[in-house]
């Protein structure tokens, strides 16, 4: 008989390191749990919640590994996923100006050593994103008189700008835009929710997963329904929605 293909590829790398940008409401928290598993399996370690105002965190996360760097065989079977996450300031964006560029610096400097090292992240249909924020709020906090979400969530976040009080919040600029789509550029990989699985399958042979699984929480007929929907609808642009909006 014909053997199925693996998932898996390649073994446990010598070294890797993984940076993963969690922009609240895209499927973070699952891709948390994954990379939780491969912790309690021994396979790479792991540290959650580095928070982008916290630079006593980062700092200690970027001098463990400048040291490991200055060490002979430092890097030997070091396998590292980090998830930045958390926090949002009004107007200025902290993880463009601060966090990128040591990450990118620190990237350079562990790809020159022959050592993997990644930064990730997950985008979510803006549509999607929005709704997500408003049952998160409105059905589980405050009603929705009390909450408006300003246009351009993820950007902001991404930037490590807030995204709540919107009413107050200024537009982004063409400056934002150029800011942001440079960060996407620098990155390794950047995936969507709508393609989850996917986004895994890619993460696994670039990171060296051995363990791409994960448990969905819903599992309902209408709940699996109506994601496949989502991932058709999703894949058009906003001219055919309006032109013809599919009946989901």
């Amino acid at each position: 008989p014909v053997s199925e293909p693996q998932l898996v590829q390649e073994p446990l790398p010598q070294c890797s390191v993984l940076f993963f940008h969690h922009l609240e409401k895209t499927g973070g928290t699952t891709l948390r749990s994954i990379l939780q598993r491969h912790a309690q399996l021994g396979e790479f370690d792991f540290i959650s919640f580095v928070n982008r105002f916290d630079k006593l965190q980062f700092q200690m996360v970027l001098h463990r590994l400048h040291t490991l760097l200055d060490q002979p065989d430092g890097l030997r079977n070091l396998r590292l996923a980090v998830e930045i996450h958390i926090g949002g300031h009004l107007n200025h964006p902290y993880f463009n100006m601060y966090t990128l560029p040591d990450l990118l610096m620190l990237r350079a400097a562990l790809r020159a050593r022959g050592c993997k090292c990644n930064l990730v992240t997950l985008l979510r249909h803006p549509l999607l994103h929005h709704l997500s924020w408003h049952y998160h709020f409105c059905n589980h906090r405050v009603p929705l008189c009390f909450w408006r979400n300003p246009p351009d969530c993820q950007a902001r976040l991404a930037m490590g700008l807030t995204c709540h009080d919107g009413p107050h919040l200024a537009p982004l600029t063409a400056e934002h835009e150029a800011a942001v789509q440079l960060m996407w550029d620098s990155f390794d990989l950047v995936g969507v929710t709508e393609l989850f699985d996917e986004f895994t399958i890619r993460l696994t042979d670039m990171v060296g997963l051995q363990r791409p699984a994960y448990r969905q929480q819903i599992v309902a007929s209408h709940t699996l329904s109506r994601q496949h929907a989502q991932r058709n609808w999703t894949a058009l642009t906003c001219a055919q929605l309006l032109s013809r909006p599919p009946p989901d």
